[in-house]
C-alpha cells in the first residue's frame, strides 16, 4: 500500500498518510497547512535471504553443500 510519512513545515510534526497518483496535495492532518515533505521511511516487510539463494544443482559434487552463490561449504555462514 502507498503509505509516505510527511513532515509538516507548520506545526513540526510527522504523520503518515496513504496517497494515490489521483490525489490532491497532502495536507497536515494536525494543523490543516499544505507545507509538508515527504520523509525517506524505511521498508515495512522482510525479505529471507536464503529464499533468494541458488540450491545446487543434482549434477553438483555431492561433498559440496554449498549453493552456486559463494564458496562457502555451508549457507548457515551466509547472511
Amino acid at each position: 500500500m502507498p503509505i509516505f510519512e510527511f513532515h509538516c513545515a507548520g506545526c513540526d510534526k510527522d504523520f503518515e498518510k496513504l496517497v494515490f497518483g489521483s490525489d490532491p496535495e497532502v495536507e497536515c492532518p494536525f494543523c490543516g497547512q499544505k507545507d509538508v515533505k515527504k520523509l525517506m521511511s524505511a521498508c515495512a516487510f522482510k525479505v529471507d535471504y536464503h529464499s533468494f539463494m541458488s540450491t545446487p544443482s543434482s549434477s553438483s559434487s555431492k561433498s559440496s553443500s554449498s549453493c552456486s552463490g559463494c564458496s562457502a561449504t555451508s549457507c548457515s555462514s551466509c547472511g
